[in-house]
This record gives C-alpha cells, sequence and structure tokens, in this order.
C-alpha cells in the first residue's frame, strides 16, 4: 500500500472523529485544542491579508469545516482532500459543489486561480514535498498567500513523548504478565493504518518554500503539552494556554506545531 493509501485509508476511517474536534470551543484534549487552535490562527491569518470575496481553497480539507467557516465570513471557498469519505461528508453537511476528490500533488484548478490557500495537516503525510509546493505556487495569483502547516523537528515535548512511549512499549510484555495473571483483558490492537508523518525545521522548511516561489510572511507556533500522558492527565488548558506565545519568537519554538504564511512570488 502506498503511503497516498494509507493516508486514505487512515482518514476515511476517522470522518466521525475528525468531525467532533470543533464541537467545543474549549475542548479537554490536546489533539482536539491542536485543531481547534490552528484553525483559529490560519482564519486569522488569511482575514488579516486578504479581503471577504477573495477565492480560497483549503487543500486537505478534511469535513470542510474549515472551508465553510471562511464561506460564512464572506469568503469564496473551495475544498479538496484525498479521501472520498472526507469529501462526502463536505458535501452533505455543507456545500455540494463546493467540495472535491482531488491530490495536492495535482491540485483540479487552473493557474493563477485562487487568492489564498488553507493547508493544514496535509504536506507531513507525502513522500516530499516539491509537487506540493510547486501546484500551490501554480494555482496562487501573484502575490496571493497560503497558510501552511507543519509538525515541528525541534519541540521537546515530541522528544519526552517518543522517551515515554518507548518507555511504555518496553515495560509492556510485563504489564501483559500481569494481565493475564490477574484474568484481565489485552488491550485492543491499533486499528488504524501507520503513516508517516515526517517533521520541520524553520530555516530549512522556508528556504524548501522560497525555492518555488513561497516567500515567507508570517511565522506562528502553538500546541504545548505530550500526547504520551492524555489519558492520565488532558492536556487541551496547557495546550490552549500556548496560544499566548504564538508569536514569541523567544519560546514558540517549543510548540509542536507550525503554521507559515508565505506569499507567490511570480
Amino acid at each position: 500500500m502506498s503511503s497516498k493509501e494509507q493516508v486514505n485509508d487512515l482518514f476515511t476511517q476517522t470522518v466521525d472523529d475528525w468531525a467532533r474536534y470543533y464541537d467545543d470551543p474549549a475542548p479537554a484534549t490536546l489533539t482536539a485544542q491542536n485543531f481547534v487552535s490552528r484553525r483559529r490562527f490560519a482564519i486569522q491569518l488569511i482575514e488579516a491579508r486578504l479581503p471577504k470575496g477573495s477565492k480560497i481553497l483549503d487543500v486537505g480539507c478534511g469535513t470542510g469545516h474549515l472551508a465553510a467557516e471562511l464561506a460564512r465570513r464572506g469568503y469564496d471557498t473551495w475544498g479538496t482532500d484525498l479521501s472520498a469519505g472526507m469529501v462526502e461528508y463536505a458535501r452533505t453537511n455543507y456545500n455540494q459543489d463546493r467540495y472535491q476528490v482531488g491530490d495536492i500533488e495535482k491540485i483540479p484548478f487552473p493557474d493563477n486561480f485562487f487568492d489564498g490557500i488553507v493547508c493544514l495537516g496535509v504536506v507531513e503525510y507525502l513522500a516530499n514535498d516539491d509537487a506540493a509546493l510547486s501546484e500551490m505556487h501554480r494555482v496562487l495569483r501573484p502575490g496571493g498567500f497560503a497558510v501552511i502547516t507543519t509538525p515541528s523537528s525541534v519541540c521537546p515535548f515530541f522528544y519526552l513523548d517518543r522517551a515515554l512511549v518507548r518507555t511504555r512499549f518496553a515495560v509492556r510484555p510485563a504489564i501483559g504478565v500481569v494481565r493475564r495473571m490477574l484474568g484481565g483483558a489485552q488491550p485492543p490492537a491499533q486499528p488504524f493504518p501507520k503513516v508517516q508523518h515526517r517533521r520541520y525545521r524553520k530555516g530549512s522548511w522556508s528556504k524548501l518554500m522560497q525555492s518555488h516561489g513561497l516567500q515567507l510572511d508570517d511565522w506562528v507556533c502553538h500546541a504545548w503539552g505530550c500526547y504520551a500522558v492524555e489519558r492520565f492527565f488532558p492536556q487541551g488548558a496547557f495546550c490552549r494556554a500556548s496560544d499566548k506565545f504564538a508569536r514569541n519568537g523567544l519560546i514558540n519554538w517549543i510548540a509542536s506545531d507550525q503554521l507559515s504564511c508565505v506569499r507567490a512570488v511570480k
């Protein structure tokens, strides 16, 4: 199975989970709060640069929530996603005519068509970034803006998570023996396909985007917390606290999620 097929399979299986992420504006979990925060930052970056009526593409639109919210705020929006299940949800719940299945490496729109693009939680699942960046540059008008999110490769919480996970796996056989002795059930196997999830450093990522005609205009970092301890200590409030420092270059580098706002130079 190719990486794209794995991603398609994963997100097709989790449509309902994604649809629930935005139900609570102040969720308890780190995962949900991360998505709520990054959507809010993305909207702020778009509204600060593009007037109402601008054409916006949400590439990797998922359930269509962000494109629908931008449309509610007066933008002319479209959405594409690799997952047919996500697109079906968006078309059923929002706009039948503005969502379609599409690959970020072959965006199904003509050159210079959009004033803005939002691309949240997409590029890290790709094998490489070149085709996606070239396509976003192609469909943006000269001077148009794109907001692209990536996970950070320097976030200390990520490395703490890895250490905690390795510790958990190291002691799992002993835990399994104790559970069997006590007659307890084994934990269920992970039902979802594993997908690659690349991480990015600001300097090299900025240079790569610039090499594709996408000039960095703004940089926002947020989302503090450890996923490995989420089941014991909900991290949503801690994640929300990081929003205060999202533009503070002295401290925001420790966050796990990055939003780069870039301008198309042609």
